[in-house]
């Protein structure tokens, strides 16, 4: 075959098929109608009706038209009727509209405005004068929809009531409508009528909404006046408008606005100029911080986070210094909120010639920020004479400092003149440091491990846990060495860090301290410390056979019941066999007989797959030894599972 004529062939076999579906779905449509026109059950008919909505064409439009006045199946075919594009299907329904009533006029009515059936607008306007008021308010709701205005202005003159609300809420979505559409002009006019002539406040407050945004640039002054004035719908319309209204001169205007209005609507407008978030604002809003009313002083502070800029930093520092509750927290959170303008820098420059309140404060918002730029500043004042500033510049370093800073950390703990000093500069510098070995900044801790070898000795106590929780060679050698300094001291400092490492490759030298026979308590810290390290450590991925042989070395030491417990928990993490017989010769000693019990279940129902004997026999000891009713019960049930298992197995 030739490549032309292997061309038409393909296309034959394409093309082909589309008239045979084609075919197939006329011919489950006829079958659809027929059910329609047959005397089958409803529920047959309304399935049908379902399928129509899916595939019905015009075709189906007279047997789905027949249905509407039914009150079984009217619901089903207006939902076919409804999304069928053909106007045929719209005249179904409109027709059906002057047969109907009751629920059946209304569900139609709504199918009608679901369309956007505008020819339907002048017999939905005859029926709001209907007898049945459902039907004249559906009636209502959709003119709203189709746009029927004229019909539902009579509405303004007509008594209250349900149908009325009803006509009223369609008219303003007929102007809303206009509004949307760009004609402005009728859209101003319908709004207005209504907001002169409606009673209820909320239709009156959508009235005004609407006119100020039809209003065009006279929109603002409609606006600022309303929050001015005494209306209540007008001025929650504007209060609701304030926060959107575009440009530079409707923040003055609301700004402005500020001191003429009494307290509530105050904090509205703070609250609105806060959205705005215009730093133009930020000089009025400002002003309110000192208000009479305390409220109003809340609001202005924390409006100040979203359209303050560098000016306020410091009027915020100072406010956070002087207040308390409330206030306090709103000025340290805008502090740490500022946005606008060069705000690292206003906080620092105004630091010498501020009292140590506003200093604490000036540094707390320097560490919350999280600029780095403030940290050679922050070293210098952690050395300031005031304890409130100093622990301040030490909490802020401990967030911003990086490597640069290292030294001078490490200094400052070196030549600290009290304790306290010392212990504040220490924990700064373990956070740095912690968080330098997170993101694997190269060689910081050099000066840290110089100072832990040949520092006076005061500093080098108060360096070595910040070496215990580093995991590099250089902290782990500069441990090792202080473990056997000649100083005691030393010693029992290097010990203490020790056993709060994180470093697997440490974990012989905490065997040993675990074994020495010379300090119950640090004998007591350090098994501690090697089963977290060994199967708590999150950060610590030791494999199996290692955990094992760590627990065994503590088991084989003559251990007291706290230590054996610290043992067995750890034990009971392990899902290896050999867990188990470290663990289950434990039953017989009736001091950790519970743990032990708890433990050899634990590990049991992990490997009882694998090792069905051994766990067997572990849980039968269990059943033997122990007399705890949650134990007995939960070695039965692993035991049974081992039984169970081992009869599909014989089968």
């Amino acid at each position: 075959m030739n490549r032309f004529a292997l061309i038409i062939v393909t296309l034959a076999v394409l093309v082909a098929p589309w008239p045979a579906k084609a075919d197939a779905a006329a011919g489950e449509e006829n079958q659809l109608i027929a059910v329609l026109r047959s005397d089958r059950p409803p529920h047959d008919k309304d399935a049908a009706c379902a399928r129509l909505k899916r595939i019905g064409t015009t075709r189906s439009v007279p047997a789905l038209a027949a249905l509407l006045a039914d009150p079984a199946l009217s619901h089903s075919a207006r939902y076919a009727l409804e999304s069928m594009p053909a106007p045929e299907a719209g005249q179904a329904l409109l027709s059906a509209l002057g047969q109907s009533s009751g629920s059946n006029a209304v569900g139609i009515i709504h199918s009608l405005a679901l369309r956007g059936e505008t020819a339907a607008a002048p017999a939905m306007a005859g029926l709001l004068n209907a007898a049945d008021p459902d039907v004249a308010v559906a009636a209502a709701e959709a003119l709203g929809r189709l746009g029927g205005a004229t019909a539902l202005e009579a509405a303004l003159s007509r008594p209250t009531g349900r149908v009325h609300d009803a006509e009223i809420d369609g008219l303003l979505a007929c102007a809303n409508i206009l509004l949307t559409e760009g004609k402005d002009a009728p859209a101003r006019k319908m709004f207005n009528n209504i907001y002169d002539r409606e009673t209820r406040d909320a239709a009156r407050l959508a009235a005004f909404r609407g006119l100020i945004l039809a209003s065009g640039p006279d929109g603002l002054a409609l606006m600022t006046n309303a929050i001015a004035g005494d209306d209540g719908p007008s001025q929650g319309a504007a209060l609701q408008l304030a926060a959107q209204a575009p440009g530079a001169s409707a923040t003055k205007a609301l700004a402005d606005l500020l001191p003429k209005v009494r307290a509530p609507v105050r904090i509205a407008l703070l609250q609105c100029l806060g959205r705005r978030g215009d730093p133009s604002a930020a000089e009025a809003v400002a002003r309110m911080t000192a208000d009479a009313d305390p409220h109003v002083r809340l609001a202005a502070l924390a409006a100040l986070g979203d359209v303050g800029d560098d000016t306020v930093a410091l009027l915020l520092a100072r406010l956070a210094a002087a207040s308390s509750g409330a206030e306090r927290g709103a000025a340290r959170q805008s502090l740490l909120d500022l946005r606008h303008g060069p705000v690292t820098q206003a906080l620092l420059e105004p630091f010498a010639r501020t009292t140590p309140g506003v200093q604490f404060e000036l540094i707390r918002a320097l560490g919350g920020r999280g600029d780095q730029a403030a940290a050679p500043k922050l070293v210098e004042w952690a050395q300031g004479k005031y304890d409130s500033t100093r622990a301040a510049a030490f909490q802020a370093l401990a967030l911003l400092a990086g490597a640069p800073q290292l030294p001078g950390l490490v200094q400052m703990v070196v030549q600290a003149k009290s304790q306290e000093a010392r212990s504040e500069a220490a924990d700064a510098l373990n956070s740095v440091c912690q968080r330098l070995q997170s993101q694997r900044a190269p060689a910081y801790e050099q000066p840290l491990v110089t100072a832990v070898r040949i520092g006076p000795l005061e500093a080098r106590l108060a360096l070595l846990p910040v070496c215990g929780g580093l995991t590099n060679s250089p902290a782990r050698d500069a441990l090792r060495a202080a473990l056997d300094d000649p100083d005691l001291r030393v010693r029992q400092a290097a010990t203490r860090a020790l056993c709060d490492t994180r470093d697997p490759e440490l974990l012989p030298d905490l065997l040993k301290v675990a074994r020495a026979p010379d300090d119950q308590k640090l004998r007591v810290l350090a098994v501690r410390g090697c089963v977290r390290l060994a199967t708590q450590e999150e950060s610590v991925t030791l494999p199996g056979t290692q955990k094992l042989e760590a627990l065994k070395i503590i088991l084989d030491t003559p251990l007291e019941a706290p230590e054996k417990r610290l043992v067995l928990s750890g034990l009971a993490t392990i899902a290896d066999v050999r867990a188990l017989a470290l663990a289950a010769p434990m039953l017989a000693d009736s001091a950790v007989e519970a743990e032990a019990a708890r433990a050899v279940i634990a590990i049991a129902g992990a490997v009882c797959a694998a090792h069905p004997a051994e766990a067997g026999d572990a849980l039968r000891k269990v059943l033997a030894t122990s007399s705890d009713p949650a134990a007995l019960k939960s070695a039965r049930a692993v035991l049974q599972q081992i039984e169970i298992s081992q009869q599909r197995r014989e089968r």
